[in-house]
C-alpha cells in the first residue's frame, strides 16, 4: 500500500482570520485502520477534502491513492456478488441492494454504502461519521466489519466504535497533529494524564507569576520612595541646612533608584519566561443543568401500552415506570419504537401521527424538555429561537460559548450552522429549561468526544429525571440507572 506524505501543509478558509492547518508535516501508511479525531471545527472533514484535492493549499500532499468519500451521493459500480458478500459480512439483508435508496432506513443505507465502498478494488475509503443512523447492534456489526478490513481513514466521535475497528489514531489538536500507533482510548488516556500534568505545572507557574507580580508592585513602591528622596535632595536648602545632609540624600536616592530599576528588569524577564512556559491546553468549559422535582414520585407509568403511527402498530404490550430522579436508557434495534415513545411523551403525538392505548399515566403539570434527532425545526437567528422557547438569552449564549461558539456566531441564522452546531443549539435550549423530565433522543450525534465527556458528567452528577436514547455505549453505560429494551 502507498505512503501518503504531507509536507508543510498550510490551509485556511478565505475570510477566516485563523488557519486550520499551519505547516503540518506527517506521513501516513494507507494500510492502517486510521481513526481521525478532534474537536468539532478542527478540520477533520476539511482534511478529507484536502486529500481528495478539492481545496487549494500551500505545501505538498503526495502518494494519495484514488479515494471514495463516505457518505457518497452515488454508489460505485460493482458486481452484484461482491456487494452481496460485503452485506453478508455485516449481517445485513442482501436484498436491500435491489430496493430504491429512499425506501431504506438510515442504518440500511449506511450498510449498503459501506458494502459498495469495500466491494470496489483499488480505492482508499475516507469514512465520515458512519454511526449516526446505526443502533447499538448495528454499530457493533459495522465496527467488526471494518476491523476485518485494511486501509481506511475513519471519522467518528464514538470512542467504543473507534477502539473496536482502528489500530492507529491521528488527532487534530489546537497546535497541530498527533499520531499514535494505538487506539483512540489509549491516546485519550495518555493525553488526559499529560493534560493533568500540564495543568498542575500551569498552576505552579501562575503562582510563581503571582509572586513576581507582587514583587514588582513592591518594587514600584521602592521606586516611588526613591523618587521622593531625589525630589527632597533637589529642594531649595535652608540657610541652616547642612551641606553634607543634602549630598547623603542625593546618593541614597540614586542607589535606591538604580536597585529598583535592576529589580524591575529582572522581574520582567522572569515573567516573560514563565508566560512562555504556559501551555495552551484543551479546555472544555463546565456546563450546568437545573432540573425540578415534580411532586409525584412516579411521573410516568405505562402498562400494556401500544403505540400506533398513522394506524400501524410500532410498540405493543410495553411497560415502563419512570421514577423521579432516575436516568433510563432506552435500547433496541432501529425501528423498534424508541423515538416514537419519546415523541409521544414529549407531547408530539398529534403532529407525528402517533396514538396510544393501554394503561397510561403521565403526571399533570409535568414540565418536559425535549431534544430530538431532527434539527430542521430550528429556524431564524439563535436569539430569536431562544426567545420563542422562553429561554434566558444571556444563559443561552453563555452555554453556547462554553460549547465553542464565538460571539459572532450567536447572531447567525441557524441555517448557516453545521449539523453539529445545530445539535449544540438544541442541547443548549434544553439546559436552559428547568424541567421535571428530560427526553433526549440521540443527543450526541455530531458531538465531539470532549463535549460528549462533559455532557456525560453533566447528566451523571445532577439529580435530574431523564429518559434517553443513545447508541454510544460508553455514554449510556456511564449515566443510566437502568436500561430498558424495547
Amino acid at each position: 500500500m502507498p505512503i501518503i506524505t504531507i509536507n508543510n501543509l498550510t490551509f485556511g478558509y478565505d475570510g477566516s482570520e485563523k488557519t486550520l492547518f499551519d505547516d503540518i508535516t506527517i506521513t501516513l501508511d494507507t494500510s492502517w485502520k486510521l481513526a481521525l479525531a478532534g474537536r468539532n471545527g478542527r478540520g477533520k472533514t476539511t482534511f478529507f477534502r484536502l486529500l481528495r484535492g478539492e481545496l487549494p493549499y500551500s505545501g505538498t500532499i503526495t502518494g494519495v491513492p484514488e479515494t471514495v468519500l463516505f457518505p457518497m451521493s452515488e454508489l460505485p459500480e460493482n458486481e452484484d456478488w461482491r456487494v452481496r458478500k460485503e452485506l453478508n459480512l455485516m449481517g445485513a439483508d442482501p436484498d436491500i441492494m435491489w430496493r430504491p435508496m429512499e425506501t431504506l432506513s438510515g442504518g440500511e443505507r449506511t450498510k449498503l454504502m459501506l458494502a459498495n465502498l469495500f466491494a470496489s478494488d483499488g480505492i482508499y475509503p475516507l469514512i465520515d461519521e458512519p454511526t449516526n443512523h446505526l443502533d447499538r447492534q448495528g454499530r457493533e456489526a459495522v465496527a467488526d466489519y471494518l476491523a476485518s478490513k485494511d486501509g481506511f481513514i475513519l471519522i467518528s466521535h464514538d470512542r467504543a466504535f473507534l477502539d473496536r475497528c482502528t489500530d492507529h489514531t491521528l488527532v487534530i489538536t489546537k497546535t497541530g497533529f498527533e499520531l499514535v500507533g494505538a487506539s483512540y482510548s489509549v491516546w485519550w488516556e495518555n493525553n488526559e494524564q499529560r493534560m493533568e500534568s500540564e495543568r498542575a505545572r500551569n498552576d505552579q507557574l501562575k503562582k510563581e507569576m503571582s509572586s513576581i507580580d507582587a514583587a514588582m508592585k513592591k518594587n514600584a513602591k521602592w521606586s516611588s520612595k526613591a523618587e521622593g528622596y531625589k525630589n527632597r535632595s533637589k529642594a531649595p536648602s535652608k540657610v541652616a541646612e547642612d551641606h553634607f545632609r543634602r549630598a547623603y540624600e542625593a546618593e541614597k536616592a540614586r542607589k535606591l533608584m538604580s536597585a529598583a530599576k535592576n529589580l524591575e528588569r529582572r522581574n520582567e524577564r522572569k515573567l516573560e519566561e514563565k508566560q512562555s512556559l504556559l501551555k495552551d491546553l484543551e479546555r472544555t468549559e463546565t456546563l450546568k443543568i437545573t432540573g425540578t422535582e415534580h411532586h409525584n414520585r412516579t411521573p410516568v407509568i405505562l402498562k400494556n401500552t401500544t403505540l400506533m403511527r398513522y394506524g400501524d402498530p410500532v410498540v405493543e404490550g410495553f411497560d415502563l415506570t419512570v421514577e423521579r430522579g432516575m436516568k433510563i436508557s432506552l435500547q433496541g434495534r432501529n425501528g423498534c419504537g424508541k423515538s416514537t415513545l419519546i415523541k409521544y411523551l414529549a407531547g408530539l403525538g398529534e403532529e407525528e401521527g402517533i396514538t396510544a392505548s393501554g394503561d397510561i399515566y403521565i403526571a399533570p403539570g409535568l414540565k418536559i424538555s425535549y431534544v430530538g434527532q431532527d434539527t430542521s425545526s430550528l429556524c431564524g437567528t439563535l436569539y430569536e429561537i431562544a426567545g420563542e422557547r422562553g429561554c434566558d438569552k444571556t444563559v443561552f449564549s453563555t452555554i453556547l460559548i462554553k460549547m465553542g461558539f464565538t460571539k459572532e456566531m450567536l447572531y447567525r441564522d441557524v441555517s448557516a450552522l453545521s449539523l453539529g452546531q445545530k445539535k449544540f443549539v438544541m442541547i443548549a435550549l434544553s439546559l436552559c429549561e428547568h424541567a421535571d423530565l428530560y427526553l433526549w433522543d440521540e443527543p450526541l450525534n455530531y458531538i465531539d468526544v470532549y463535549m460528549r465527556a462533559e455532557i456525560e458528567r453533566l447528566v451523571r452528577e445532577n439529580n435530574i429525571t431523564m429518559l434517553f436514547v443513545e447508541h454510544d455505549r460508553s455514554f449510556a453505560e456511564a449515566v443510566a440507572d437502568m436500561e430498558v429494551n424495547m
